[in-house]
């Protein structure tokens, strides 16, 4: 039987485990609905099917609901305060109310009206780790997603929201086919305390007189806990089949401080099922529903025991993820596809008007006188006029810039001026530099600037009047040339010729009559143009 629940894995299936003392029931969540269950005993044969069922069903992910007379419940109060220092207080106060109980759960629930209003919480525990323990190992295991546990009274808080007319202060009776009676008090729809009590076997006896009993007993303790208004009635609420609200009913027990509702669990289920019908007096179907319709959050459940279901989502996060990238990537393709068909045939389109534009341009041309000249050729001629406009020269430049140093030596006369223009600054040099003494060289250009061209320029000059003092007269030229040098613009200023030749291989030599005759030198100025 169990091994024909291997089916096609679906993201939205699901299932429940719901746990009592004694026994414990797998319900099954698919396409929307509850689907088959299965029941195991709580002893060595029962946990070995259940392994069984575990090995051979599908790996869905599990809720467990617990039911057991182990579940306690304690209000108390802590400071209002936030963070980190908040949960200090509620992990002191767990520590002091549950010592070494593994499964505990802290629900908020809200402020007190008076004093300093501190919070008030409620602290909830399975005080036996027996019950859940070895059960966990075993989904363990199994690597089952386990998505949470809760119990009764905690699944009963989320369901009454969804009955209507319920009163501020609403005991809810249930009946459990493998748990017993649960009774469980709410104010303001909020859980106060839950007691879980035994029932005889279904079909031996009437519920009738358990559950007044039970609910005369739970009356009684509340009203010693002070938690119904001595001058309010309380509401009490009988889930159970037609049959034995009818018994109920018919006892006509009457009491001024409690009002009794009887709530038809067939007509519960028919309308959240949309359709399911049941003729016992049982909660269980109706609760496990809920469950797995709403997926109630976790309560008792640690972090380790839900790390298989977390990393089912991440997977199917990661999945989801991958498709959705897959997707993006097709558009995208698709649309750059597309866009490339757009272009091509744009440049078919281009091609063609090109075609037909150099046809009717051939045609038009045709029809012109003959030139001696080629259109292209007139445009390189134009083009080359233009390069050549941009580059012309005039001596302007040059003279002005030795004009300036001629300005400050009065006894320099020029006598000769060769100038010329080039983009190479070293034409016209016929030897190095360095082979005259007293070669002055600079270069005053700033780098940054581009330079067109380069003007140069050969100086003959003579120093007028000369008393025949020859260091004086190179001390004269060497200023001269230092002074250009200084100027901005300036390349290369080099000193051809001195007024006396004074290298190593010369000849020294003159007359006594050199007196008033002028002192001939010659120097090379480049500098550039922007």
């Amino acid at each position: 039987m169990i091994s024909l629940l291997k089916s096609k894995s679906e993201f939205f299936n699901r299932r429940a485990l719901y746990v009592s003392a004694e026994k414990m029931s797998v319900y099954h969540w698919q396409k929307g609905e509850l689907s088959e269950s299965f029941l195991f005993d709580l002893d060595d044969v029962g946990r070995a099917n259940f392994l069984r069922y575990l090995q051979e069903s599908e790996n869905m992910p599990m809720a467990i609901l617990v039911d057991v007379i182990e579940e306690e419940f304690r209000q108390d109060t802590i400071p209002h305060v936030f963070g980190a220092d908040r949960q200090s207080l509620i992990k002191r106060k767990q520590s002091r109310l549950y010592r070494d109980i593994s499964y505990l759960y802290t629900q908020d629930q809200g402020r007190e009206d008076e004093g300093r209003r501190d919070d008030r919480l409620l602290f909830m525990a399975i005080t036996k780790d027996e019950v859940l323990k070895p059960l966990l190992e075993v989904l363990n295991e199994n690597k089952v997603p386990l998505s949470g546990i809760l119990s009764v009274p905690l699944l009963l808080q989320s369901y009454i929201k969804t009955l209507p007319d319920i009163s501020d202060h609403a005991l809810i009776v249930t009946l459990q086919s493998i748990s017993g009676l649960r009774q469980t008090y709410f104010e303001k729809k909020e859980l106060r305390i839950s007691r879980l009590s035994k029932l005889p076997r279904y079909g031996t006896e009437s519920y009738v007189p358990k559950i007044y009993t039970e609910v005369d007993k739970i009356q009684r303790y509340l009203n010693s806990l002070r938690l119904i208004p001595n001058d309010t009635p309380f509401d009490v609420y009988i889930l159970a089949d037609k049959a034995t609200l009818d018994d109920l009913e018919s006892e006509k027990i009457s009491s001024p401080m409690m009002r009794r509702h009887y709530l038809d669990i067939a007509e519960l289920l028919e309308s959240a099922t949309g359709g399911a019908s049941q003729v016992i007096p049982f909660c269980d179907r109706l609760l496990i529903h809920h469950l797995l319709k709403t997926q109630v959050k976790n309560c008792y459940a640690a972090t380790e025991d839900l790390r298989y279901f977390k990393m089912r989502n991440m997977r199917y996060a990661m999945n989801a993820a991958s498709i959705l990238l897959l997707l993006f990537s097709v558009v995208y393709s698709g649309i750059n596809f597309m866009n490339g068909m757009t272009y091509k045939q744009e440049s078919e389109t281009s091609k063609n008007k090109t075609a037909f534009y150099q046809t009717r341009y051939d045609l038009a041309r045709s029809r012109l006188p003959k030139t001696p000249v080629e259109p292209a050729q007139v445009k390189l001629a134009v083009e080359a006029a233009s390069t050549l406009d941009e580059y012309k020269s005039t001596p302007y430049e040059m003279l002005k810039f030795l004009g300036k140093g001629l300005q400050r030596f009065p006894d320099i006369k020029m006598d000769d001026l060769d100038w010329s223009y080039s983009i190479d600054p070293n034409k016209g040099l016929a030897k190095s530099s360095t082979d005259n003494s007293g070669v002055l060289l600079s270069n005053n250009i700033d780098q940054n600037n581009k330079v067109k061209y380069y003007q140069i320029s050969n100086l003959k000059a003579h120093i007028e009047p000369f008393d025949g003092n020859y260091r004086k007269a190179i001390s004269l030229v060497n200023e001269f040339a230092e002074t250009l040098r200084g100027y901005d613009s300036v390349y290369d200023i080099s000193i051809d010729s001195f007024p006396l030749d004074v290298s190593s291989d010369a000849t020294l030599q003159g007359d006594a009559g050199s007196l008033g005759k002028a002192a001939m030198f010659t120097l090379r100025a480049v500098v550039g143009v922007n």
